[in-house]
């Protein structure tokens, strides 16, 4: 008897102490994960905003081949719904809806499986080079009415992303085979051509980066601020467009940008300083595209150059033809690669 009475105060103590425990762990858990997709923003969002297409990569669409799903009034866009009705557990009865979208930015979702609280999502889009970062995301309530059923749910909720993250990560990768295959992803095009280049006077500032959103910013300062400052105050006359050289492919690198002008400064301040490029022959590649892409035509530049026998006077440079805050698609802004031969 003493026995029992003390497993019955040991039971007892165990579940006080789950109990207060409890109080400290989240009432909500949300699960998510990313993906880089290669294809554009509104192409992935014109999946995920019309439900027509969830059979073709929502991974519990695909788990039992008999389930039953009605759609609602609309299929596509906020209010749209479907539900869905299986005998496999693993499926059960629900409905999801869209409660909001914004076109190349996000899809918001309303989960209602079985008798469970509503649970909230959806995906965020933003475009990265020439593709999309899709992040799926679901904030699920574990508590409820029942302070019973609320504890077990929050001490369920440690164990969610385990039991829910592999779904995401493996839709996410049907939702990117879905995505490519219906738009494949662009690539830049190129023209190379051999010229005759005249000597130049660059004012230039040597930096370094380590991202591709870390030079785009340092360009943007260093052509418009610090350059452009100093060519005004010195009464000089821009002579061409911008150019740079880089150090490698990858980041972290160095780079050196500049801006040709109509004659040599008589004196440089701060980390300003002052080249001249060589007159002579050069090969150049007319580039169209991103500039993630220009990789290709960095590459065609050297197999021209081993398929003719010929040797590099010195690094390439890019100068920038296009701008890409007056031109909208990248793939019609120029950059022409030079480079000098011997």
């Amino acid at each position: 008897m003493r026995l029992l009475k003390r497993l019955g105060w040991i039971l007892l103590g165990l579940i006080i102490f789950l109990l207060l425990v409890s109080f400290f762990l989240p009432a909500t858990v949300r699960i998510q994960r990313t993906k880089y997709i290669s294809a554009s923003p509104s192409t992935v969002y014109g999946l995920l905003n019309n439900l027509k297409t969830y059979d073709d990569w929502m991974p519990w669409n695909r788990i039992d081949p008999n389930m039953q799903k009605n759609y609602g009034s609309l299929t596509e866009g906020p209010g749209a719904s479907y539900s869905w009705s299986s005998a496999n557990k693993k499926v059960g009865v629900g409905t999801l809806t869209i409660t909001g979208s914004e076109p190349d930015r996000q899809v918001l979702t309303s989960l209602q499986f079985g008798d469970m609280p509503a649970t909230l999502g959806g995906w965020t889009l933003s475009p990265r080079d020439t593709g999309t970062l899709v992040n799926w995301y679901m904030d699920a309530k574990m508590t409820g009415s029942n302070p019973i059923y609320s504890m077990m749910g929050k001490y369920m909720g440690l164990f969610m992303d385990k039991m829910v993250g592999p779904d995401f990560e493996q839709g996410l990768d049907s939702l990117s085979a879905l995505a490519e295959r219906t738009h494949p992803p662009r690539m830049g095009t190129y023209k190379l051509d051999t010229i005759q280049t005249t000597a130049q006077i660059i004012v230039y500032i040597p930096d370094k980066a380590d991202s591709a959103g870390d030079i785009a910013k340092k360009l943007a300062k260093i052509y418009g601020e610090e350059l452009g400052g100093f060519i005004h105050k010195e009464n000089l006359r821009m002579a061409g467009a911008p150019v740079a050289w880089y150090s490698a492919e990858a980041f972290p690198l160095t780079f050196e940008a500049g801006l040709p002008v109509d004659k040599a400064p008589k004196a440089t301040t701060g980390r300003i300083k002052v080249r001249q490029t060589q007159a002579g022959s050069a090969l150049v590649a007319h580039y169209f595209g991103p500039y993630s892409l220009d990789g290709v035509a960095y590459s065609a530049i050297q197999d021209w150059l081993q398929a003719h026998g010929k040797t590099a006077a010195a690094p390439p440079y890019e100068v920038y033809i296009g701008d890409p805050g007056v031109e909208k698609d990248p793939y019609k802004v120029q950059t022409d690669i030079i480079q000098p031969l011997q």
